[in-house]
């Protein structure tokens, strides 16, 4: 068999100044890279943060809403009974002025006062009080040297609030000089 002659293959060791300049370009190549990378991750982590509010702002938003919904249900429940309460209060009247003369309708008429309290009513009370448009309706005007002015002499009909909203104001005369 032949013999193949293999070529040697000198290693030829770059100058000083040249290893310097390749090392200063794969140092720089590197530092790019990095300051790139910081720099994305700088966006992804404002991204992150801004996302992290938007969420939080989102539950708040949320939590609120939550609240609000149950705060209505709760004042719907509280005044739903209020149209017929309203109109309960005719009867109510009637049962009043009968129960002066008949001991049953002075009983229906504390039973179904009792059953209407239960349910938040109360009566207003105006006599001797000083005169009050968010809860008084002035009918007629008393000159009275009795009682001082704007205190309400008598009471025409009873007014009434509905789990502390008037439902109905009490009709009144009101004294004046």
């Amino acid at each position: 068999m032949a013999e193949v002659k293999t070529d040697e293959v000198e290693e030829i060791e770059p100058e000083d100044s040249e290893l310097i300049q390749e090392g200063e370009l794969i140092q720089d190549s590197e530092s790019i890279g990095a300051f790139e990378l910081k720099k994305r991750l700088e966006g992804a982590q404002n991204l992150a943060e801004e996302r992290l509010d938007q969420l939080k702002r989102c539950r708040a938003d949320l939590d609120n809403t939550l609240k609000i919904a149950a705060r209505e249900r709760e004042e719907h429940a509280r005044y739903a009974s209020e149209k017929l309460i309203s109109k309960l209060l005719c009867v109510l009247d009637s049962l009043e002025q009968a129960s002066k003369h008949d001991e049953g309708c002075r009983v229906l008429y504390n039973q179904l006062l009792d059953v209407l309290k239960g349910e938040g009513l109360e009566a207003i009370t105006a006599l001797g009080q000083k005169f009050d448009p968010y809860k008084h309706e002035a009918l007629m005007q008393f000159k009275s040297d009795e009682l001082d002015e704007d205190y309400v002499a008598q009471e025409i009909q009873r007014g009434y609030t509905l789990n502390s909203k008037v439902i109905r104001f009490s009709k009144v005369a009101v004294v004046k000089r």
